[in-house]
């Protein structure tokens, strides 16, 4: 079960990451939904877009009380599941469970 608090990413915002070094896209979603497990306090995270360049890294938007918004090139976490069939999508060192446990 993933965290149900959600954003509309700011046009000011959907500019940086479109311009962002390495992104060949146009379009981004919106709004976005956090993707960490439930949680009562704290920064929401999602992710905006897979970068190519770093490699394993993710553009994300973070959002939140006390955090304002703010975009965030982060690697994605490195663990996967013990059947190796599923790799977590979340940013390294993410709070909650790995996204591969809500799918197993």
């Amino acid at each position: 079960m993933e965290c149900s608090e959600f954003v509309r990413v700011p046009e000011e915002e959907q500019r940086k990451a479109l311009s962002y070094p390495g992104v060949e896209i146009t379009d981004l979603p919106v709004p976005v939904t956090c993707e960490l497990d439930p949680h009562p306090h704290g920064e929401h995270v999602a992710q905006l877009l897979y970068m190519v360049e770093p490699a394993g890294a993710a553009l994300w938007l973070a959002w939140g009380r006390g955090v304002g918004m703010e975009l965030r090139c982060l690697p994605v976490c490195e663990s996967s599941s013990p059947t190796e069939q599923s790799a977590c999508w979340l940013p390294v060192r993410h709070r909650g469970g790995h996204s591969w446990e809500r799918q197993e």
